[in-house]
């Protein structure tokens, strides 16, 4: 055990699981509208997710897939639509 863990320095303990987690992913949301297939590049995945909800509930947009910036493919439509139910419903999508 770590001498943190054992002091009980809450604080100590907090910054090293911070400094252990990765960065979050940017994400690009690909979408339909009226004027052809467009996309928009969010900070991670639960904004790209969030900006879908917003494309279906203003009916602007149909939401295809969301992708990493090199393209590698996050959530294909199916799971696209359901991160968006999840996150109407107040869910982490």
């Amino acid at each position: 055990m770590t001498a943190d863990f054992l002091a009980n320095d809450f604080e100590a303990i907090a910054r090293a699981v911070r400094r252990e987690t990765p960065p979050s992913q940017a994400a690009v949301l690909h979408f339909w509208d009226m004027f052809g297939f467009l996309s928009s590049e969010h900070g991670n995945v639960e904004a790209a997710v969030e900006g879908a909800y917003v494309l279906i509930a203003s009916d602007t947009g149909i939401p295809v897939r969301i992708t990493a910036t090199d393209g590698t493919v996050l959530l294909n439509t199916a799971a696209l639509a359901e991160a968006v139910i999840r996150y109407s419903k107040g869910m982490p999508p």
